[in-house]
């Protein structure tokens, strides 16, 4: 018995949801300077990893075990990505066919089909000294409506993540509605499928048990970045984050995850509660 499988003993925690933002065989401008992401090869070797130890599943299967708080006979994963990166339908997607992985992405409304740039790769681009304007005319670094629906008929799941990725924490609590139910609508409007599910952009830090109970007519699942965490709310599921600002792996990712939740787990802080 190797450490994971130990892990997966001890924590009990037989369901993962890792998340990555895109993967590229070089650095991208608007990313290099925000974290380290994957290269093509590198995320290859985190599906091969995750496919030894955890079976892929959809996220109707992740819904139904999550909200009907079935554990699984068999630990397993369900693969995300955020911000509705381009790379998704150009690389992501047919290393996942390939490799039988399900997956969901999520996507920003007012970043779909290119017309505008998240404030944050701006920052990336500053740090190189490219035009903005320029750079989102030539390289439209954004998934579009067309590949989105592409994406959504070779099997995946789409869901929303917010309009434009800002800090719920630091954005009045009406804005917070209008962000998340808006960008749901969007997804809705473009697609007929059947679960409507929402990732927190950066984080759901500080986001009150009142906005939960306010959505829940409105979404089915919603998504955080908190690791492996317990959440009180039925319908939020948190994630682990592949990327981080210098390489690690997935294994040595997971292993600390699995660490924390122990430590966290004697400490009674391994629940997310909501005020």
């Amino acid at each position: 018995m190797n450490l994971i499988n130990l892990q997966q003993i001890i924590t009990r925690k037989k369901i993962i949801v890792p998340f990555y933002h895109t993967v590229a065989e070089q650095p991208l401008p608007h990313i290099k300077h925000l974290y380290r992401m994957k290269t093509v090869e590198e995320f290859q070797k985190d599906l091969d990893f995750l496919l030894k130890y955890f079976e892929p599943i959809d996220i109707e299967t992740l819904y139904h075990l999550h909200i009907h708080k079935t554990v699984p006979k068999k630990p397993v994963f369900h693969l995300t990505f955020d911000d509705g990166m381009k790379e998704m339908y150009d690389i992501v997607a047919p290393i996942l066919i390939k490799k039988g992985v399900p997956a969901t992405f999520f996507v920003n409304s007012a970043f779909v089909d290119n017309k505008v740039l998240f404030y944050r790769h701006k920052e990336s681009l500053e740090c190189e000294n490219i035009s903005i304007d320029e750079f989102l005319e030539k390289e439209k670094p954004y998934l579009t409506t067309e590949q989105i629906k592409d994406l959504s008929k070779q099997g995946f799941s789409i869901g929303a993540h917010s309009i434009d990725h800002p800090y719920y924490y630091q954005i009045p609590f009406d804005e917070q509605l209008r962000q998340t139910r808006e960008s749901l609508d969007f997804v809705s409007s473009i697609l007929n499928q059947k679960l409507r599910l929402f990732a927190f952009p950066f984080t759901d830090y500080n986001v009150s048990k009142q906005f939960f109970n306010e959505i829940e007519p409105d979404v089915d699942l919603c998504f955080g970045t908190a690791g492996l965490k317990n959440d009180e709310n039925p319908f939020n599921i948190q994630r682990i984050a592949g990327e981080t600002r210098t390489f690690k792996s997935f294994e040595v990712i997971l292993l600390k995850a699995y660490l924390k939740y122990w430590v966290k787990f004697f400490l009674k802080k391994n629940t997310i509660c909501r005020n």
